[in-house]
């Protein structure tokens, strides 16, 4: 589907191109549960939030299985058109060959898949030979090089913040774990932070605020959310741009910008709520583990995963997911414009594809990074080829660009961060081992979920 973008497609002779559709598979562990006698006391709002799914159910629910049907199929349908667009041929044609894959080399270029088979010297050879270049004088650059040489877009004009909120959302700062694998996370006092350093910056003209992100904490989410409220109080135009998935906390943190940008494949959406927890009593007792109880309150013991909720407990757990669920909704409509009842309707903690969602309302334009940054010029009020900067916060590097650089030529990088990085590397099985043994910082052990969470 990449490839199709490009000019000419090269395939190795050895090569296949594995164009044989997409498949959506779940694990289900009701079954294993059951045998461990490990209980499940959890709820949603509502049908559609299936996250919880793989606890409670054995195969997909009716409405599980609809929203997810929904969404291969619209990522199919991008696929079948880009594909089509790609290569000259008709849908019809390109549906027809998907059903025939995956391909052996010769067969792909009969199907004209691929232009030509060959290696990458023959390859190499054809590239010089496009630029003209009988004497293969011509420098061949990495994009790296290419960008730093062409000294790099954005660097002067009016100023345009650039947010990023990747990661599942969770309250505190950000962090990133290269060595236990834990991946990044949005943190709501860093995110929001950032926010109001944009807020408060007079120079900067509009922000744009770049999600990737499959939910977490409410209370982190709504913390977020609130400072993108307060920019557009402020004058300020919020430009959401969504990268691989903005779900649950992740279009949370959204809802109410000025323009929202989405991927045609982009997940979106699952506006909705889920929590609860694992009971284990029952499996600690069959290995002869028992436990004793004390507290001072009646429902003091509420979040402990060893027992049921009380019924005083379970209704108070109901009165969190509702009024989660009515606060999520209402901000959804009051932030996209939508009748209430239009989004009740939409919502029910159900995923779309970023081409759906806009059909729905949920998102404002399809593209990426360049049609975010033309909105932003747009609601800055500034000329579509106004010269701009593009200053991220907070100013802080990351862990990330810390060890990599921003500029970066890996072959020409410090041998202290190539030290660096290659003791991670080296690391890693360790710290592998050491989270299984629930060892990891953070770790909450194979059983542990939160109590109360939005995912």
């Amino acid at each position: 589907y990449l490839a199709t973008a490009f000019d000419e497609i090269w395939l190795q002779p050895s090569g296949d191109v594995g164009l044989s559709g997409l498949v959506a598979e779940s694990m289900f562990l009701r079954g294993t549960f059951d045998k461990l006698e490990l209980g499940v006391r959890m709820d949603h709002r509502h049908e559609y939030k299936n996250a919880m799914n793989q606890y409670t159910e054995r195969d997909y629910t009716p409405a599980h299985r609809e929203a997810l049907t929904a969404v291969l199929t619209s990522m199919h349908r991008q696929l079948v058109a880009g594909v089509a667009a790609g290569r000259g041929l008709e849908p019809a044609a390109v549906s027809a060959l998907i059903d025939r894959g995956p391909f052996l080399g010769p067969e792909a270029l009969e199907a004209r898949l691929v232009d030509h088979l060959g290696y990458r010297d023959e390859f190499m050879a054809r590239v010089h030979e496009r630029a003209d270049d009988g004497g293969k004088t011509a420098e061949l650059l990495f994009h790296d090089k290419y960008l730093a040489r062409a000294g790099g877009p954005h660097k002067k004009g009016a100023r345009i913040a650039v947010v990023y909120g990747v990661g599942p959302v969770m309250r505190g700062g950000n962090s990133f774990d290269p060595l236990f694998g834990g991946g990044a996370t949005m943190g709501s006092k860093t995110v929001a932070g950032a926010l109001r350093q944009a807020i408060d910056d007079p120079e900067v003209k509009a922000i744009v605020f770049r999600v990737d992100s499959p939910g977490g904490s409410y209370v982190a989410s709504d913390t977020i959310w609130r400072e993108t409220l307060r920019a557009r109080q402020a004058g300020k135009p919020v430009i959401v741009s969504m990268a691989n998935v903005a779900g649950s906390g992740g279009y949370f943190v959204a809802m109410h910008a000025t323009k929202i940008v989405a991927q045609p494949g982009t997940i979106t959406g699952s506006i909705g709520v889920l929590g609860g927890k694992i009971l284990t009593r029952r499996l600690f007792e069959r290995l002869g583990v028992t436990y004793g109880t004390i507290k001072t309150a009646a429902n003091a013991d509420m979040f402990s995963e060893l027992d049921d909720y009380s019924a005083h407990g379970w209704q108070r757990f109901q009165a969190w997911l509702d009024r989660v669920y009515a606060d999520f909704t209402a901000k959804v409509a009051d932030g996209r414009g939508l009748p209430l009842a239009r989004v009740q309707e939409i919502a029910k903690g159900r995923i779309y594809t970023g081409e759906d969602a806009k059909a729905i309302g949920l998102v404002d334009e399809l593209g990426g990074w360049s049609v975010a940054l033309k909105l932003a010029r747009e609601a800055a009020g500034l000329d579509p080829d106004a010269a701009i900067e593009l200053r991220t916060y907070p100013a802080d590097k990351s862990l990330f660009e810390q060890v990599l650089g921003d500029d970066r030529d890996n072959s020409d990088a410090p041998v202290s961060l190539q030290a660096q990085i290659a003791l991670i590397e080296q690391l890693r099985p360790v710290a592998a081992e050491l989270r299984a043994l629930g060892l990891g910082p953070g770790n909450t052990g194979a059983l542990g979920m939160p109590a109360l969470a939005v995912e």
